[in-house]
């Protein structure tokens, strides 16, 4: 006898690094005559997978509570699914020691040039869902740190 009332979910779930996933620079030009970024952002079965059963186990877990029913409408073929980023640009210039692994080492430095750092979310080397804004000034600061006594 009880109004029914419906709620609305999106779901967010973070993705592993995918080498396939790039960025590049395109053939077309911007006003500024330089090349246009193209994008190749590719989600994988993993991604598909863990965002299937996280929809699984929150029907599960409200039904057992009985906070009521989850009804997925997620496409039974996950190509026909919506999917969105969170327009973080994360992993671009991804931090690793190894310059065949990633863009920069632990001080932000392009792996071969002497003189080149980059500082912000590119350098990680996985994301999340959260805002990146704190971490990055950390990494900003440290960046600061190290010059400072480099420069020094």
């Amino acid at each position: 006898g009880r109004p029914l009332t419906f709620y609305s979910l999106g779901l967010a779930v973070e993705q592993a690094p995918n080498r396939e996933s790039r960025i590049t620079l395109g053939p077309e030009r911007d006003r500024l005559n330089q090349p246009r970024v193209r994008l190749d952002w590719r989600i994988t079965d993993a991604e598909r997978r863990t965002l299937r059963r996280t929809t699984e186990l929150l029907a599960q877990a409200l039904g057992q509570a009985q906070l009521g029913r989850l009804k997925s409408r997620l496409p039974d073929d996950p190509q026909a699914w919506k999917v969105y980023g969170q327009w973080h640009h994360m992993g671009t210039t991804r931090m690793h020691q190894d310059p065949t692994q990633g863009v920069v080492d632990a001080n932000c430095r392009v792996h071969g040039l002497s003189n080149l750092y980059v500082a912000g979310s590119s350098v990680f080397p996985t994301v999340g869902i959260a805002n990146p804004t704190l971490t990055i000034v950390a990494l900003a600061l440290r960046l600061a740190d190290h010059l400072k006594e480099t420069l020094a």
